[in-house]
């Protein structure tokens, strides 16, 4: 629900630039001045403060005062990213728009840059484009070019990066796909949950590879769960978008094998946040929970992955909790597959 709006003057710009912020008071200044300095100056800001408790909102309020390109939404109470962005969108007026978190800001001329673009290669539904890696500087470029994504993120590999903040999307499909999203809090997994169904919608999608957007590593919005108990809040969420996806595939008559999608969610869940547990009796738990996120089938086929993988080299992982209770996870199989060898007749 969106509890005030203020509105700026700005009307028919070119660029909406919708940007939620939840507590990101150290970054939050950057992200803003970083939009506001742009050579290209045909946009509007709109500014989702989700129900911040630090200072975020007193400074979105200075910037706005000085600034009538910019447009603040205000949520009393966290409503989560997805949210906010439904929200941002939903007041936006812009003819394309551009997310951008918080915590992250523009290269400078990256509006200007990606105006070209669009101009130079009209008629697509999303712009997507490059973007750098802080504070590393790597830059990460478009790696996916099939005209279809929708399937493709559906299958194991080469699927598409399903970011949402390197992408300029053409304001009437996306307002078009949002509407057919569910109005609900997630925090977790919400840009897979959005570029699915976007990519429904998008059918011509344009790459570049110039760099328009810095995104911030392991800072504000982008930080790592490693607490066992946010890695678990991380797991309920995961599991609702998996369900959410679930209920918009069937409501389009659409069949795909989920099971595939919740095996791609689960494997860097494992190597960035269980692995990394430092308590062995957390990360002993959060492996047996596994099945309740992603089902059986996605955690067995995981475990055989590592088991045909450690069988072609010596690791020290065959130590390791994991690959212990892996195979612990796999003996029911072997079980099966010993009993249908004995039962099978000799030639």
């Amino acid at each position: 629900m969106i509890d005030n709006i203020i509105k700026a003057n700005t009307q028919n710009p070119f660029f909406s630039i919708v940007l939620p912020a939840f507590n990101v008071e150290k970054y939050i200044h950057r992200s803003i001045l970083s939009i506001l300095t742009q050579s290209f100056q045909n946009f509007e800001l709109i500014v989702v403060n989700d129900g911040s408790t630090d200072n975020t909102a007193n400074i979105i309020d200075e910037f706005s005062k000085q600034n009538q390109k910019i447009t603040v939404v205000t949520h009393q109470k966290n409503e989560s990213l997805h949210m906010a962005r439904l929200n941002g969108v939903a007041a936006s007026k812009g003819n394309y728009v551009v997310f951008l978190d918080g915590d992250d800001y523009f290269v400078d001329n990256s509006l200007a840059t990606l105006h070209e673009v669009i101009e130079t290669n009209p008629g697509y539904d999303a712009y997507e484009y490059a973007y750098i890696r802080q504070p590393s500087g790597k830059a990460i470029f478009p790696t996916f070019f099939e005209a279809d994504r929708f399937p493709a993120f559906f299958r194991e590999k080469n699927c598409p990066e399903h970011t949402m903040w390197n992408k300029a999307y053409d304001a009437k499909v996306l307002k078009m796909a949002f509407l057919a999203m569910e109005k609900v809090y997630l925090n977790h997994a919400e840009d897979l949950y959005e570029s699915i169904v976007i990519s429904h919608y998008a059918e011509k999608i344009f790459s570049s590879n110039e760099i328009i957007t810095a995104y911030m590593v392991g800072e504000g919005i982008s930080t790592m769960q490693k607490n066992y108990y946010q890695v678990i809040e991380c797991l309920e969420a995961i599991k609702k978008t998996i369900c959410l996806i679930k209920k918009f595939l069937h409501t389009i008559n659409k069949t795909f094998d989920i099971d595939i999608l919740s095996y791609r969610i689960m494997t860097p869940i494992i190597q960035a946040n269980i692995r990394e547990q430092k308590n062995i009796e957390d990360k002993i738990n959060l492996i047996y929970k596994l099945p309740d996120y992603f089902g059986n089938k996605a955690v067995l086929k995981y475990y055989i992955n590592q088991e045909i993988s450690l069988n072609n080299k010596i690791c020290s992982i065959t130590d390791s909790y994991e690959y212990k209770i892996g195979r612990k996870l796999l003996q029911p199989l072997r079980k099966i597959k010993n009993i249908y060898i004995k039962m099978r007749p000799s030639k």
